[in-house]
């Protein structure tokens, strides 16, 4: 049965750490498609220009920026990440990775070129603090680029797992989503939010992706290691994932297309503003 979820916050160093391995496998096939349309929207990087990026998990914005030439430094408030991402970027000269909170970034002002966060500030405790120091390490004239899911539920495999939970849990509470999530995830809340931080010329862009699998059964394989980050999944025990098991395999199913895909679509908003 579930418990203790009231306990367990996306800020949970420990857990983010304990996924980094797999996270690269499971996540970036989404993150990367809408990390690469942040970066065309806002004009793609010159080789030889700064870039920031803030919570930047195993690199899927960082990497296609040093790819383009740029030279990156990435950070992550979790080691695990940031020795994935360490190891990835050693091809790229001048380009690193940094344990750092995003909240207060041990950068100086107006350091860099273009500041992303791609799904990042939006899950801050203080994320409003968190847009601040992204603005803050921004050059005057430099671009500043939020990436943030429409739907405050998440996307990929989350949805199906609250659809799920509500199932097998009826009447059982469930825990808002984190405060920055429920703002953000409109682009009136979060072209004035970037506004607000010290932003101009914000423009806000939809953008449509999908996350999936070859078959329901290879999705039900990975559903463990994929819905770790998730507070009221990490909360439940043996018996309470075993009464999760049959509602959430039907809410994949019910994604399959014909072939035997799965596939769930989402749906981003990439804003994009000048300091």
């Amino acid at each position: 049965m579930p418990d203790r979820a009231e306990h367990l916050a996306t800020n949970d160093e420990a857990r983010w750490t304990a996924v980094a391995a797999s996270y690269e496998r499971w996540a970036e096939p989404l993150t990367s498609h809408f990390a690469r349309a942040a970066l065309s929207l806002a004009g793609d990087v010159e080789r030889g220009e700064r870039v920031l990026d803030v919570a930047a998990g195993t690199g899927a914005l960082a990497l296609a920026a040093a790819e383009a030439g740029a030279r990156v430094l990435a950070t992550d408030f979790s080691p695990g990440m940031v020795a994935r991402l360490r190891d990835r970027l050693q091809p790229f000269a001048g380009s690193e990775a940094r344990v750092m909170d995003g909240q207060a970034l041990a950068v100086e002002d107006a350091t860099f070129d273009a500041s992303f966060s791609v799904f990042g500030v939006m899950l801050f405790p203080d994320w409003r603090r968190g847009l601040a120091e992204l603005v803050r390490a921004t050059r005057p004239g430099g671009r500043v680029i939020m990436a943030t899911w429409v739907n405050s539920e998440g996307a990929g495999p989350a949805p199906l797992f609250l659809q799920a939970y509500r199932r097998a849990f009826p009447g059982a509470a469930i825990p808002p989503p984190p405060p920055g999530m429920v703002v953000l995830c409109s682009p009136e809340g979060l072209k004035a939010e970037m506004v607000r931080a010290g932003c101009g010329e914000v423009a806000v862009h939809a953008v449509d992706g999908a996350w999936g699998g070859p078959s329901v059964d290879l999705v039900m394989e990975d559903i463990d290691q994929i819905l770790r980050l998730m507070p009221l999944y990490a909360a439940l025990d043996s018996d309470g994932r075993a009464r999760l098991s049959g509602p959430l395999r039907a809410a994949i199913e019910a994604c399959a297309e014909p072939g035997g895909a799965v596939r769930v679509p989402a749906t981003a908003n990439v804003a994009i503003g000048r300091r």
